[in-house]
């Protein structure tokens, strides 16, 4: 049974190799996202943080300009080595399908933010933050930022096991100027984009506007994905030594999903098996002979009109979509005090408004059809504070900062009814109205708190140390709402859980044996605080859990060497990790005694891995780039879940063994072009690994023309096409959406999604 909503076209941007790379760390949050390079056309890319005591890489706006416009920022992250994301549409933007993954730590394990502004583990449902294909158009990012295994103390995140990723928004331009652009593709996508820059008002300050619109058929089956979003960002010199710098930006998401799919429903129906929005009667009927025999559903198969083979239950359903409303808005006071003393204040706060729809069969309408929408909502109104007052005296910086943030949640599961006809009384992405039935409704409040001191040490011109500590408490308050109709008392988990350590240290070094080789080595501890996860279930569940549950905690190590010649630039590093107290909803007793699901802590993961990468430039215009990684992860302990699962030493599900990317990539100017492949070997679907999806290598393209007329109306006229999936290969890209399973022998979990076939895209640019 699809238990999804608790709750065209792309070029795999393989970012690194058209131009000489820049050697230069990425920027921090109060930096412009221009100091990294990533504003202007033609500036360097920075892959490899030259003087960097972590392993970190960036990616500029180049190498985002040469992706489809609307390409998720996270895709273009995709070759950096120990890094895969899965999407069912070729943009990266179906947040239900999209998946983000480094070193074996999944999307919620990381840490994400923007601006400085944390944007929480952008997951679906998120309860405390947003995507960020919502947070900002991809053409108004200046650099990203990977940190593959930890994010720096000074990263306002409460999620971040493993590594984080900082996105950094283009700063305005000193000139007037207005941007354009234009795309058409596959399946009739089209994406329009505008931006207009004021340049320098007087004393400096300066700003930008853009709106984006976009409007992608789904690849298969009926329905698509409409986005629109107005981003604006100013500049104001306070003087000749503070800043204020502040951005807004507004985005309306509709979206319409993917099936989720087993390898038994490959094998039945094919790789274009989807939802039946174009046939509601079919829906209706499957509902209802569904409901006529409800002991046997899932044996229960019908043959329909129109249909080649019968439908079994839960085969497929009417439709499902997400909607989702944000404003998010952020600034930052940066002030140099003297004496070696800077200050900087960064206030941010967001609003969410967002629901999932499922047709469910499960539960008709009272009075109507034998259909009705299951929805969870949710709602986030959240606001903070990041800050650091910085010291440097002699050969030392000392920092010492801060993050608070108040956040309330609410989500609900509710039915809204549908009318007794032959056609859907809801549809269009449209937000029902009118529940008939409240089945819960949860109310949180969550307080996070903060700090963190360091001090780096230059101790010679070559070596270069730092080393602090963070402190890190994050207090969720539920209240269950008795009006919620589905049994209140057994439901009600109003509680509270604490996720505190105030001592979480890191430490680096760095040293330069000479300009062209560097090496770094680190250690980091982190703590992944509580989400509203172990509140999911009922109260004797809750009640069970709520004294003994702990958070997940990681200790890593990496450390490597860095190149930097006349004619290359590369990283070789390797790492360990040891990931404790996993979380897991289990049944943590033998089928015999019987007791509730609930999130458990079933044992410790160890992960040791390998990274490679390196640019090579033949020449000033034409370069290669590969990556390798190789990660081994492993279950440390066998699980109890009603029986006990041999998992130990089994592969951690969903992570490939191997990633790998090559491209090569020409840009004179006038003409570019890139080709490039990404590998990743089979993974596994199993906490017990009987079962998995085979490899798979996905090759794309783009080419481009930039039109050298001095005026007229060929003057910064540019060209772009774009091709993903190239060779049309058919395979599984997102895994787990609905959960994994401790095994499947049948190959019947409904828990992946298909991945995009070709598609192919052509931009026009107009710079005014």
């Amino acid at each position: 049974m699809r238990y999804k909503h608790l709750s065209g076209v792309a070029l795999l941007a393989l970012a690194g190799a058209a131009s000489p790379v820049l050697a230069q760390s990425a920027p921090d949050a109060a930096t412009p996202a221009s100091a990294a390079g990533g504003d202007d056309e033609g500036s360097p890319i920075v892959v490899y943080g030259r003087g960097e005591t972590r392993q970190v890489q960036t990616v500029t706006a180049v190498d985002i300009k040469a992706a489809t416009p609307g390409t998720s920022p996270l895709k273009v992250l995709e070759k950096l080595p120990s890094v895969s994301v899965q999407s069912a549409n070729a943009l990266g933007t179906n947040e239900w399908s999209t998946r983000f993954s480094v070193r074996s730590f999944s999307q919620n394990q990381l840490g994400f933010t923007l601006d400085g502004v944390p944007l929480g583990d952008m997951s679906y449902g998120n309860f405390n933050g947003l995507h960020i294909s919502r947070a900002i158009a991809s053409e108004n990012i200046g650099s990203s930022t990977l940190a593959q295994g930890s994010g720096a103390l000074d990263t306002p995140s409460s999620s971040n096991l493993g590594g984080t990723v900082q996105f950094f928004s283009q700063t305005p331009t000193d000139d007037f100027g207005v941007d354009t652009q234009a795309s058409y593709g596959s399946e009739n996508a089209y994406r329009l984009f505008g931006r207009l820059n004021t340049g320098d008002l007087g004393g400096g300050v300066k700003a930008y506007v853009s709106g984006s619109w976009l409007d992608a058929p789904k690849w298969k089956g009926e329905g698509k994905q409409q986005a629109w979003s107005v981003n604006s960002k100013i500049v104001v010199p306070l003087g000749t030594s503070a800043k204020l710098t502040a951005f807004a930006n507004y985005s309306d998401f509709k979206d319409d999903d993917y099936m989720d799919m087993s390898p038994a429903l490959i094998q039945k129906y094919g790789w274009n098996w989807d939802y039946i929005r174009n046939d509601y009667k079919t829906a209706l009927a499957i509902a209802k002979n569904l409901q006529s025999d409800l002991v046997n559903y899932s044996k229960y198969c019908a043959n329909y009109a129109g249909y080649s083979q019968t439908i079994c239950a839960d085969d497929t359903y009417y439709n499902g979509y997400g909607l989702r409303k944000d404003f998010l808005a952020g600034a930052s006071l940066t002030a140099d005090l003297g004496s070696g003393l800077s200050l900087r204040i960064s206030p941010y706060y967001h609003h969410n408004k967002g629901i999932g729809t499922w047709w469910t069969p499960y539960t008709p309408t009272p009075g109507g059809a034998a259909l009705s929408i299951r929805s969870t909502s949710y709602k986030i109104a959240r606001g903070g504070l990041t800050g650091a007052l910085t010291y440097k005296i002699g050969t030392n910086e000392l920092e010492l900062g801060g993050w608070y943030e108040s956040n309330k949640y609410t989500t609900a599961r509710q039915f809204f009814p549908l009318a007794d006809s032959t056609t859907s009384s809801i549809d269009n992405r449209e937000w029902p109205q009118n529940p008939f039935y409240t089945q819960y409704k949860y109310n949180f409040k969550i307080t996070t708190a903060q700090f963190f001191v360091q001090d780096t040490f230059q101790a010679t011109d070559s070596l270069k140390i730092n080393a602090g500590f963070k402190g890190l408490s994050v207090i969720v308050d539920n209240k269950y709402d008795p009006a919620s109709q589905s049994s209140a008392a057994a439901r009600d988990t109003s509680g509270r859980l604490k996720a505190r350590d105030l001592f979480l240290p890191q430490a680096g070094v760095n040293y330069t044996f000479n300009p062209q080789v560097e090496a770094f080595l680190s250690y980091a501890e982190n703590m992944r605080a509580f989400t509203t996860d172990p509140f999911m279930t009922n109260q004797a569940g809750f009640q069970a859990i709520k004294n003994t549950i702990k958070p997940e905690t990681s200790k890593t190590v990496e450390g490597g060497l860095r190149f930097h010649l006349d004619h290359f630039e590369g990283s070789i590093a390797g790492y360990h990790v040891k990931f404790e107290n996993r979380l897991l909803s289990v049944q943590p007793c033998a089928i015999i005694v019987g007791c509730a699901t609930v999130l458990s802590n079933v044992g410790s993961v160890t992960t040791n891995g390998v990274e490679l990468a390196g640019t090579y430039h033949l020449t000033r215009a034409l370069s290669l780039y590969g990556s390798y990684s190789y990660t081994d992860a492993r279950y440390d302990d066998d699980v109890l879940s009603g029986v006990l699962y041999p998992t130990k030493n089994k592969q951690v599900a969903t992570v490939p063994a191997h990633l790998a990317n090559a491209e090569i990539a020409y840009d004179d100017g006038v003409i570019s072009g890139r080709i490039g492949a990404n590998y990743q070997s089979k993974r596994y679907y199993t906490y017990t690994n009987d079962a998995s999806v085979p490899g798979r290598v996905l090759v794309d393209v783009s080419l481009g023309y930039h039109f050298d007329a001095a005026d007229g109306p060929l003057h910064n006229l540019e060209i772009q096409g774009n091709v993903t999936n190239l060779f049309d290969k058919k395979y599984i890209a997102t895994l787990g959406e609905n959960g994994l399973a401790f095994t499947d022998p049948g190959g019947t979990l409904q828990s992946m999604l298909v991945g995009a076939p070709r598609q192919a895209s052509i931009t026009l640019r107009k710079r005014f």
